[in-house]
C-alpha cells in the first residue's frame, strides 16, 4: 500500500490558520468524523497521545510533525496532510522539552489492518527530502498535493 492510496481530497487541509495544535486538532478531527475517517472520540485521543508522545521531527531546515489516531476511532485508513499559513508549537518527538515551528503535518488515521508501520516510514523518507517538504508547503491546490505524492513515490 502507498502513501498516495490513503490521501484523498477530503484529507488534505491547505492554508490553515489556527492558533496552537489543539485547534488544529479539533478543527481536522471534526472536519474527518463529518466524512466518516473517524468515530467521535479521535479529538480527545490526538491531544493525550500528543501530550504525552510528541511527534514533531526537526529536520536539517525545517520540522514536521507526524501526529496520529487510536485504530478504534478509525472508520476508513487515511493519512491527511496539512499545511498551515503559519507555525505553530509542537513538541519534538525525541525531546519532549524542545519545541519545534510546524507549518507542516501529516496525520495517520491507520485501522487494525493497515500497515501502520510500513507507512510511517515512507512518510518519513520522504519528509527526509527538503525538496518534497517544499513542494507540498507550495501547492495551491489538494490535486497539485496529490500530484506530488504520486511523483515522488514513483522515485
Amino acid at each position: 500500500m502507498n502513501f498516495s492510496e490513503y490521501v484523498n481530497e477530503k484529507t488534505i487541509y491547505l492554508g490553515l490558520d489556527v492558533a496552537n495544535v489543539q485547534e488544529l486538532f479539533q478543527f481536522v478531527a471534526n472536519d474527518l468524523e463529518k466524512h466518516n475517517f473517524v468515530l467521535p472520540g479521535f479529538f480527545d485521543y490526538l491531544v493525550s497521545r500528543e501530550n504525552n508522545y510528541p511527534t514533531g521531527l526537526k529536520l536539517d531546515n525545517y520540522a514536521v510533525a507526524i501526529p496520529h489516531g487510536d485504530p478504534k476511532y478509525i472508520q476508513k485508513p487515511f493519512v491527511a496532510v496539512i499545511t498551515l499559513n503559519h507555525s505553530i508549537k509542537v513538541r519534538q518527538m525525541d525531546d519532549a522539552n524542545t519545541e519545534l515551528d510546524v507549518k507542516l503535518l501529516f496525520l495517520l488515521g491507520m485501522n487494525a489492518n493497515s500497515t501502520h508501520l510500513d507507512l510511517l516510514k515512507e512518510i518519513i523518507s520522504l519528509i527526509q527530502q527538503e525538496s518534497f517538504v517544499k513542494k507540498i508547503g507550495a501547492a495551491k491546490t489538494k490535486s497539485e498535493v496529490i500530484k506530488v505524492i504520486r511523483q515522488e513515490e514513483k522515485k
